[in-house]
């Protein structure tokens, strides 16, 4: 693929001024690590791809098809995987209503690859003259976003009550054996809401900096994403899952900061749960890891972001030379930091306890490289949009666990939220 290599002055700018010249196109993706400094393995800090030259989606067999897919197209791919994608790979079914239409997966070939590097470079995958007309547009394009809108009150599709009652009934689940821990999940929702979606994301973006974040527009749909998770990473035939389990606030201070990084880093409850779901992903791997190649290469842990802790666990493997890649990338979806275990079986309490289909939410975004590595995300900490039928939607979840403390967990849902509810109310300054 040809390439011309700019500096870029100011990143943070050039990014931003690069998605407004990207909105005029009807499909777009940018993928943005925000200069996070405790991931090392990320492969880029910015990448956008413009402009859908030819796109993939399927409503069944879907890993199969996108395999088959590949094989055709030997360039890069980005796109996403729904949560629903679940209902193909077992015997599962969904009966919430879809609020979205969201196809279920979905990539695309772009024509412009924008991608800046840890170094600062930024490359355009066109010839100088192209590439150079490219980026002196871009540079022209002016940043002037709407700063006021009416502010957003979000509803939510489960009552305190309600909600505090069915994590009593999850638990008894767990008391008769069902199931050891299980992520439930609460939508909150807002109906004829006219926003800039752009404008939106821009505070959001600034707000969580988060190292996986990304703003997706497909014709009216948006997807603004502040994800601080990895879902699986190949590079070669190496792979990498990085679940989070275990979440507390920033502190106002450098103290108050370094206790709460201390509670949780030995909170007994938050590492049961981060253990499971480590457990979890072991057992995804096997199958289509190498014997013996399956490392716990971290575990517990804790990583800072703009709004909050997390303790993290960075499991790895080497891919069988015999395995398809997107069939690993099957095996291990949905990924289990958003299910519970045992994953069949919390997946089936999922769709009968929570009120709302997850579709993208809890699915994944990321991309597919000429050389068939990939890097997806989990898509939480997420606003979806449809701007046509004006229904703009945000969920959260909590992994319930025999320990739970229900009145915590619906806490810890309005921890997760807290920062999308201030900027569509308008007060990101409070």
């Amino acid at each position: 693929m040809e390439q011309t290599t700019f500096s870029i002055e100011s990143i943070d700018v050039f990014k931003k001024k690069a998605l407004v010249w990207a909105q005029s196109f009807s499909v777009f993706c940018a993928l943005d690590s925000n200069e996070y400094t405790q991931d090392p393995y990320a492969q880029f800090e910015f990448v956008l791809a413009v402009d859908a030259l030819d796109t993939f989606s399927a409503t069944s067999n879907s890993f199969e098809q996108l395999e088959a897919y590949r094989q055709q197209k030997a360039s890069y791919l980005f796109g996403y995987l729904g949560y629903d994608l679940k209902n193909e790979i077992e015997d599962l079914q969904t009966t919430h209503t879809d609020t979205f239409d969201f196809p279920d997966m979905y990539f695309f070939e772009p024509r412009y690859i924008l991608q800046i590097d840890k170094k600062n470079k930024l490359s355009i995958n066109r010839n100088y003259p192209e590439a150079f007309a490219i980026y002196e547009m871009i540079q022209s394009m002016p940043l002037d976003m709407p700063t006021a809108q009416n502010a957003i009150e979000l509803q939510s599709k489960i009552t305190r009550e309600a909600y505090l009652e069915k994590i009593k009934r999850i638990q008894q689940h767990i008391i008769e054996g069902d199931i050891y821990e299980l992520n439930f999940c609460r939508e909150l929702y807002a109906t004829e809401i006219e926003l800039h979606p752009l404008a939106i994301y821009f505070q959001l973006n600034d707000t969580a900096k988060a190292p996986f974040s990304s703003f997706f527009k497909i014709n009216e749909q948006y997807i603004l994403c502040a994800s601080p998770e990895r879902f699986l990473q190949k590079k070669g035939n190496q792979l990498l899952s990085q679940p989070i389990k275990g979440t507390v606030k920033r502190g106002e201070s450098m103290e108050e900061d370094a206790f709460l990084q201390s509670e949780l880093y030995h909170s007994e409850k938050e590492r049961a749960e981060n253990i499971m779901i480590v457990d979890l992903v072991r057992n995804d791997l096997t199958h289509f890891a190498e014997t013996g190649s399956i490392q716990v290469k971290e575990l517990f842990g804790i990583y800072t972001f703009n709004t909050v802790h997390h303790m993290i666990s960075s499991i790895t493997a080497t891919l069988k030379d015999t395995t398809k890649y997107v069939q690993a990338i099957k095996k291990a979806f949905p990924m289990g930091s958003m299910t519970g275990a045992p994953k069949i079986r919390a997946m089936q309490l999922i769709d009968t306890y929570e009120e709302s289909k997850r579709g993208v939410f809890s699915g994944s975004i990321g991309y597919f490289t000429p050389e068939n590595d990939f890097d997806f995300n989990v898509v939480i900490r997420t606003i979806l949009y449809h701007q046509k039928n004006k229904y703009l939607s945000i969920q959260s979840g909590g992994a319930i666990t025999h320990d739970s403390i229900p009145e915590a967990e619906w806490n810890e849902l309005n921890l997760k939220s807290a920062v999308i509810q201030k900027i569509l109310k308008g007060k990101t300054h409070e």
